[in-house]
């Protein structure tokens, strides 16, 4: 059992959060207020999802539908606004089950990175002294982008982040 709805984290939250995270003159509290309001709407984001309440897989759905079924496509599939929601940047998946000894995910398009992570304790899988310890884990794959870039910025958005959460 799991959520296939997606949850579209680029939100007014994250995007303030991110600014404020970037700004050379915000202070611990106005990084941990942000951070925390970024936090709590991923999470009503994420319930909804759990609960069916989006929209992206119904939409695809009822495209993959029509297609089947020799139908004209309703106008809003040929939208521009419907095409660039539709382009997948980032695509990810929680490998969290204690019955996985490793994995990852893949991307969904040519421009996107595919993100497989985990968090608490860690199997080790692709580091065996890391076993049994407290963490994150995370694996990036593209197609033949700035995989390594990304990676460097996902561990520097961690340490910022952990900045703000171990002066509290």
């Amino acid at each position: 059992h799991g959520r296939t709805e997606t949850i579209r984290s680029c939100t007014p939250e994250s995007h303030e959060m991110c600014a404020i995270f970037e700004s050379a003159s915000a202070s611990q509290a106005e990084k941990d207020e942000a951070l925390r309001k970024a936090v709590k709407n991923h999470g009503n984001l994420t319930k909804n999802a759990l609960m069916g309440k989006g929209w992206d897989r119904i939409m695809f759905a009822m495209k993959a539908e029509a297609k089947r079924s020799g139908m004209k496509l309703p106008a809003i599939y040929e939208d521009v606004s419907y095409a660039r929601l539709s382009e997948i940047i980032l695509s990810t998946s929680t490998l969290t089950s204690p019955n996985i000894d490793g994995g990852g995910f893949g991307p969904v398009g040519e421009k996107c990175y595919g993100i497989g992570y985990t968090t608490g304790r860690l199997r080790g899988a692709l580091n065996s002294s890391l076993e049994g310890l407290d963490g994150f884990g995370t694996s990036v794959m593209s197609y033949k982008r700035n995989t390594q870039g990304f990676v460097d910025c996902i561990e520097a958005s961690i340490k910022d982040i952990m900045k703000v959460i171990e002066k509290k």
